[in-house]
């Protein structure tokens, strides 16, 4: 990691893309990946800087991928909904296909009064990483090397997955030290599909 440098972004530069689709996370050079696999689940999250790709597939036939981003997506991709964060002051709801719901929302605030929530889920994540039984949830920490100006950006992922509902839960955290500003999302991928007794 000695060699990689950060360029200081805007949390404004952030633009949510839902596809309901699979994706090639190469493309975006990620810097952390961690996967979660259930069967006829599974999940890849990978941490693209100061950003995320998070890729949920249901019995390789149910596709969403949610990438909040500081950077234009391949022009070959076409997300069903794709839009600035500071656009999204209310819940989005999308029903992707008819076997799939889509929620998200996002919160913007200060690190004074989001330093709890942030720590908090830094510490779920830890919890995850250690946790012995079977394995139901993931999470990611990546940090930047500090800098002569200040504390380093930081971005947490968690990925929950419930099973018995069919849902899969994503709580993200991205930190803008030169902004003093931190970016939390919380999306949640539900399948509604009939039961076929398998």
């Amino acid at each position: 990691m000695s060699a990689l440098t950060y360029k200081d972004q805007s949390a404004a530069e952030l633009r949510l893309h839902v596809l309901a689709d699979g994706i090639d996370f190469q493309q975006f050079r990620p810097l952390a990946t961690v996967c979660l696999e259930q069967p006829q689940f599974q999940v890849q999250a990978s941490i693209i800087g100061a950003s995320h790709i998070i890729h949920i597939a249901y019995d390789n036939t149910q596709h969403v991928s949610e990438i909040l981003a500081c950077t234009d997506i391949p022009p070959a991709l076409q997300p069903a909904f794709s839009d600035w964060i500071v656009n999204l002051t209310r819940p989005i709801d999308l029903q992707l296909t008819p076997a799939l719901h889509y929620h998200f929302e996002a919160q913007r605030t200060d690190s004074q009064h989001g330093q709890p929530a942030f720590q908090a889920l830094a510490q779920r994540i830890v919890q995850a990483s250690t946790d012995t039984a079977p394995s139901l949830s993931a999470g990611l920490d990546y940090s930047f090397p500090a800098t002569s100006r200040g504390p380093a950006p930081q971005t947490l992922v968690w990925v929950i997955l419930d099973k018995p509902n069919q849902q899969v839960t994503l709580k993200t955290a991205h930190s803008y030290p030169n902004e003093d500003t931190i970016i939390f999302s919380d999306s949640c991928v539900t399948l509604s599909l009939p039961t076929t007794g398998r």
